[in-house]
């Protein structure tokens, strides 16, 4: 897995680690934010209601046996890291490899309705499939808070998982 780690800290991730998948928090409420606090809920194939359930998402982790957990201080990054390091490892013969990102999808100026213009470049965000990232993130032992002032660094998380 270290080729893996690498290549996520190459690509922009200061921080790449080995996790355990039954330290991954799924929850409801996650949903409800994206619903009441995102202006392309909905719009996007890769926000809710389009992406897999909290319950779905859990049923999914529950079929791995190990994650890599890393952290991008540029949200751009996260989204197409993950996508490129489950690609490699993918082509290693890790075929049940799947990935998650951070934030919205941006592809597209407008989300084509009926298909994804892009779907080997994008993938939905831990938090639109129902992952609760802070408690995520701190189940491993990493320190994560709320932004509270202009300028702070911002932290933003991708999760792949393997067998």
């Amino acid at each position: 897995m270290e080729k893996y780690l690498e290549m996520l800290r190459n690509g922009g991730a200061d921080l790449a680690i080995l996790i355990e998948p039954k330290t991954i928090v799924t929850a409801a409420w996650t949903i409800y934010k994206c619903q009441f606090g995102c202006k392309i809920y909905g719009k996007s194939h890769c926000c809710p209601p389009k992406v897999p359930t909290w319950k779905q998402t859990q049923e999914m982790i529950d079929c791995y046996s190990q994650a890599i957990l890393f952290r991008c201080h540029e949200m751009s990054l996260v989204t197409p890291l993950a996508v490129q390091a489950a690609r490699e490892l993918f082509l290693d013969d890790y075929y049940k490899v799947i990935c998650f990102g951070s934030g919205p999808c941006k592809k597209c100026k407008n989300c084509n309705p009926d298909s994804c213009n892009f779907p080997e470049a994008t993938v939905p965000a831990m938090e639109a499939c129902g992952i609760d990232v802070f408690a995520t993130v701190r189940a491993n032992g990493i320190e994560i808070h709320t932004l509270k002032e202009r300028g702070e660094i911002q932290n933003h998380f991708g999760l792949i998982l393997t067998d």
